[in-house]
């Protein structure tokens, strides 16, 4: 091979190569201390993979040797340069660097992105608690149970506890809207509660309480129903009849 070695150049930093280097040796840029090897067969259509040294064609990402990266995109630019370039071949930047400040930058921000989140997700729930005491204050007028009953259903199983509580609430239009909703979301923890409201002094809750255990196919609890048999208001014994049909078929065939 015929050559002046002082026409050779750094790829990495552009600096003029030893005079002394041998083909297919390793060796080291003076100038930005990359590593490279002068061969008599890699063409500009080629990359040299810096771990195994390995000659991998200029559009492979990996060396089909070893697996190893053969290039890093320059972070100011995104020139690809050889992976153990020092500075890029295009704008000159310190890709290393540049590498460790983007990598820092991208670590704070991920940090950041997180705490906002949480902070988001922090207000979001305060704001849904808030809304739902409101819903649930709402219970009290029977003029707004209709919209109320809507949202709480929305809620689902958060609703579910708070709902439990307002069956014991002093306001019966409280009482009897908790029940309605409790039987509109279907959740069976509200079972226990509500066949203690089947004894309510107030028939709108002992009228809502049974329609709710018949939502939720509540045939354990058959008996306490069927006392409402014998109710003092005909409404509260018509409905715990229909209530009871359907729970006894009900029970019939799970049997």
């Amino acid at each position: 091979m015929n050559m002046k070695m002082n026409l050779l150049r750094c790829p990495a930093c552009g600096a003029t190569a030893p005079a002394d280097i041998q083909p297919n040796a390793q060796f080291r840029c003076p100038a930005c201390g990359s590593v490279l090897v002068l061969t008599d067969t890699q063409s500009v259509d080629q990359l040299l993979c810096a771990r195994c040294q390995t000659i991998n064609d200029a559009a492979n990402r990996f060396c089909v040797s070893c697996g190893s990266a053969l290039q890093v995109n320059c972070p100011f630019c995104y020139t690809p340069n050889e992976t153990n370039a020092v500075y890029c071949i295009r704008c000159g930047a310190h890709i290393q660097k540049a590498l460790q400040r983007k990598n820092a930058w991208l670590a704070e921000k991920k940090q950041n992105d997180v705490e906002r989140r949480a902070a988001w997700q922090q207000a979001l729930a305060q704001e849904r608690r808030a809304d739902l005491e409101r819903l649930l204050e709402q219970l009290d007028e029977p003029s707004q149970h209709t919209f109320a009953i809507y949202c709480l259903r929305e809620y689902g199983s958060d609703a579910v506890e708070p709902l439990i509580k307002l069956l014991r609430d002093d306001d019966p239009d409280a009482r009897f809207g908790a029940a309605h909703t409790l039987g509109l979301i279907g959740d069976t923890r509200a079972i226990p509660e509500l066949v203690k409201a089947l004894s309510d002094p107030e028939p709108a809750v002992r009228w809502w309480a049974t329609d709710a255990l018949g939502k939720l196919n509540a045939t354990n609890v058959l008996e306490p129903i069927r006392k409402l048999l014998k109710d003092r208001h005909s409404g509260v014994r018509e409905h715990a009849a229909r209530v009871l049909k359907q729970l006894t078929a009900a029970h019939a065939s799970d049997s």
